[in-house]
């Protein structure tokens, strides 16, 4: 089985374990588990299965890059210094306004 196949088996598996129907034997702890066809589980049938990761996946597993990540940070810096001090809502506001500004250059 190659990395994505496994990969996307191990993804898929997580739908089967917030069942509780893991394909391991018991944890030891009784754990809640999400009720099939309930709304938390249809939504996150629709995350896990979203056509448009799955086909990315691959891309994501095999392209190792940090390039793009720290050019995103070093955005972040210029809307949120570290030198100064910002409260949290600020801070987050200042990420948010870099992320998109990120986003405008670069897509």
């Amino acid at each position: 089985m190659q990395v994505t196949e496994r990969s996307l088996w191990v993804w898929r598996g997580v739908l089967h374990h917030v069942l509780g129907r893991c394909l391991h034997g018991p944890l030891g702890d009784e754990r809640e588990v999400i009720p099939p066809g309930s709304t938390a589980h249809v939504a996150l049938s629709q995350i896990v299965l979203n056509r448009r990761w799955l086909k990315d996946i691959e891309k994501f597993l095999t392209f190792r890059t940090t390039s793009q990540l720290e050019s995103f940070q070093n955005h972040i810096l210029m809307y949120a210094a570290k030198r100064f001090a910002f409260s949290y809502e600020t801070y987050e506001a200042r990420t948010f306004l870099a992320a998109l500004d990120y986003n405008h250059h670069n897509h």
